[in-house]
């Protein structure tokens, strides 16, 4: 099984597109977010929204506990 961990979006939803596009041609078996979402970024919400909408499990990162 192929396990893919993202973390440290820090609300960047660019950045999380690429490395969704790149996850695509990877294709993992499953795929864990593993915090700090939103916290700090430029776009919090919409990066938040896309994760909720894709379905992956989310921990809670320490800067999104702050």
């Amino acid at each position: 099984m192929r396990v893919a961990l993202i973390s440290d979006i820090h609300g960047n939803l660019v950045a999380l597109e690429a490395v969704l596009a790149d996850l695509g041609h990877e294709q993992p078996d499953r795929i864990l977010c593993l915090g700090d979402v939103a916290a700090t970024g430029p776009q919090p919400r919409e990066t938040l929204d896309r994760l909720r909408a894709l379905g992956w499990p989310i921990v809670m990162g320490n800067a999104d506990a702050a």
